[in-house]
């Protein structure tokens, strides 16, 4: 990834001034004029990447909290740094995508970042000079269209980065100390942040939040009886008030309505065995899938081999394009498996690609049905890129926590170069 220091050449009053902090290593060089634009561009009013608004309840501490951590003088714009950080499946993203969403006319960019990897940062970062300047961006290298970014990011207040998912608070050391707009982090790890930068330990949903969580996803706008909310919170201290854990329980019941809440809690205990005992969130995940799965195979067997694939691939942004394999290229068959998985809250979806949570990814690599390598005669007939990536990743004897994502399934080749420069 580019360390952002930035060098101009050619003439211009941008071209003798060097912006922002020092960073060794790599540098981008961008011509003069450039440097120019990303002071002069502006930004398209309500200009967002943000995805859509889920189900968020019980979280009004965090958001307030959030909220706090963002100092504004009267008449200025707010600016800081804040991490949310918790178990996978807690809710993290949820509640950072729920502060972007109420926030959003605080801010003149709100941009949502996948943060797995420095590589993936870059790219978002890329893709946010492909917004505001399409016709330079769209021949430039990524490593040239994120510098500019970072370089418009600089000349203009007022902005809102999420990074989502971050696996190393250092990779945030270019952007966290950026003056001039929010940073909202969102990670498992609980150490290794700056001392300024406020860590939000996010934990589950007390009990009777989330049985309101899971009524209004089994029940919509439908209002519980005393006895269906009885039953949900039974279910959800049996889910250990796990906002993942809720959410594909109550997706289940709503797409199987004439089964309900403690049937279906019936079901999941007895299918749970020794091995799952507890509320450790990729166990209370298992419980789920075990229950959901079966059902899904009888609907749809395609969607289960669909799903089996993506655990074994990057979780982000996976076109569904490159899935078209796995039902001998018949993109409809997989892009009605794909909602399927969508209904069941297995998986979400854009128009061009599809993302898995990753407690959902590691609780399918561990499933003796399904773990193991994405099939062979199905990678045989995939693009050369796709099969280097979508590769086997094992997990040592004894291993728990997460796997490190693999890198972006079917990443687009950096365009050739066309501005003076190098990187690394």
């Amino acid at each position: 990834m580019t360390n952002f220091a930035f060098e101009a050449t050619g003439p211009g009053s941008v071209a003798a001034h060097r912006i922002g902090t020092a960073i060794t290593g790599p540098v981008t060089v961008l011509p003069a004029e450039l440097l120019n634009s990303a002071r002069d561009v502006q930004a398209p009013a309500g200009l967002s990447n943000l995805p859509p608004l889920p189900l968020c309840l019980g979280r009004a501490d965090a958001l307030a909290r959030l909220r706090g951590a963002f100092a504004a003088e009267p008449g200025q714009w707010a600016t800081g740094t804040a991490t949310v950080q918790g178990l996978g499946g807690v809710g993290k993203s949820t509640v950072a995508l729920a502060y972007a969403h109420w926030h959003r006319r605080d801010h003149t960019v709100a941009w949502w970042i996948n943060a797995a990897s420095p590589a993936h940062i870059e790219q978002s970062l890329a893709a946010l000079a492909l917004r505001l300047i399409p016709a330079w961006a769209g021949r430039a290298a990524i490593e040239e269209r994120a510098a500019w970014a970072m370089m418009w990011l600089q000349w203009h207040p007022g902005w809102l980065l999420l990074f989502d998912n971050v696996e190393d608070p250092a990779d945030l050391r270019p952007y966290a100390s950026a003056p001039d707009g929010c940073v909202i982090a969102t990670s498992r790890r609980a150490v290794g942040w700056p001392a300024a930068v406020p860590v939000l330990a996010l934990g589950v949903l007390d009990l009777a939040e989330a049985s309101e969580l899971l009524c209004q996803h089994v029940l919509g706008e439908t209002a519980p009886t005393p006895r269906q909310l009885q039953e949900a919170r039974a279910l959800a201290a049996d889910l250990g008030r796990l906002p993942i854990a809720l959410e594909q329980a109550g997706a289940y019941l709503a797409q199987n309505p004439t089964i309900g809440i403690e049937s279906y809690r019936r079901k999941l205990t007895a299918k749970l065995d020794k091995a799952s005992d507890g509320h450790d969130p990729e166990r209370t995940v298992a419980r789920i899938w075990r229950h959901t799965i079966s059902t899904l195979t009888e609907r749809n067997p395609l969607a289960v081999s669909v799903l089996s694939t993506l655990a074994w691939l990057a979780p982000d942004d996976i076109p569904v394009d490159l899935l078209a394999p796995t039902a001998d290229d018949d993109t409809d068959d997989v892009h009605e498996a794909l909602g399927l998985l969508r209904a069941y809250c297995m998986v979400s979806l854009t128009q061009d690609t599809v993302s898995v949570h990753r407690l959902v990814q590691t609780t399918l690599r561990n499933q003796p049905t399904l773990g193991g390598a994405v099939p062979a005669g199905r990678l045989a007939g995939w693009p050369a890129g796709s099969r280097t990536a979508a590769v086997r990743r094992g997990r040592p004897a004894g291993r728990t926590t997460e796997l490190r994502p693999i890198p972006r399934l079917g990443a687009a080749p950096p365009a050739p170069r066309r501005a003076r420069g190098h990187h690394s």
